[in-house]
């Protein structure tokens, strides 16, 4: 008898803990952005609402391409409240029909929430591409009508002694980006393409600010060493 009281026991704490959970709705959970240009950067917001009874909260956001930044908040959602996740869609160096995923780990009832992103991309003749082969070798700076870039090639990094990944190495440079300069963290997006790391600024001062800051901490092996460490820990 007692054994059954607790069995039953134990299936309402269950069920009531599985039903006091936050639940949320979005407005639309894709974006098609249509034919656009090479090397433009395509916002879209993504509304949702918290319908459960518990605060709402995205822990953790994934993408499945770099070229695709997420914001979003990371304050607990009260129930009936609104809220809003910010993504920026980057087609540099990308050419014809594309599917993005933004993934939001959460804590409602649908703890892996997906968001689509389509675009269909044509090249742009005004996106240029130029060298400065003084300064800072082996980066590339370039140049579209409406940001700027330093293209940083996987294989500098290799040479100097950074044997990870092109997505850690994306997450190496962000770290740099955090720790060194204020201005540039919050003023940088950062993505990667075929090898190739992209920081992205729509400031051309911020470029040549970053493309300094990573002369410095990614062409001396030390100071690379250094920051590898960092990461691992």
């Amino acid at each position: 008898m007692i054994t059954k009281i607790i069995n039953t026991l134990c299936l309402a704490i269950c069920a009531i803990n599985g039903f006091a959970q936050p639940s949320v709705e979005f407005d639309t959970k894709k974006v098609d952005f249509g034919t656009i240009l090479e090397g433009t950067i395509n916002p879209y917001r993504f509304h949702y609402k918290n319908i459960g009874n518990q605060p709402f909260l995205i822990s953790y956001v994934s993408v499945t391409c770099g070229c695709t930044a997420p914001v979003w908040s990371k304050k607990e959602l009260l129930p009936g409240d609104t809220a809003s996740i910010y993504i920026e869609f980057n087609s540099a160096n990308k050419n014809g029909p594309v599917l993005k995923g933004v993934n939001l780990i959460n804590n409602s009832t649908d703890p892996l929430i997906g968001i689509l992103i389509y675009a269909n991309i044509i090249p742009d003749s005004n996106f240029i591409v130029f060298v400065d082969s003084i300064s800072y070798m082996p980066f590339k700076l370039a140049y579209h009508k409406s940001f700027n870039q330093v293209m940083i090639p996987l294989k500098s990094l290799h040479k100097k002694g950074f044997n990870g990944t092109i997505s850690e190495a994306e997450i190496l440079i962000k770290r740099i980006i955090k720790e060194s300069n204020t201005q540039l963290y919050e003023n940088l997006w950062t993505s990667y393409e075929n090898n190739m790391i992209l920081v992205n600024a729509l400031d051309k001062d911020l470029q040549i600010q970053s493309a300094v800051l990573f002369k410095k901490e990614l062409l001396k092996k030390k100071r690379l060493k250094y920051w590898m460490k960092k990461i691992k820990k």
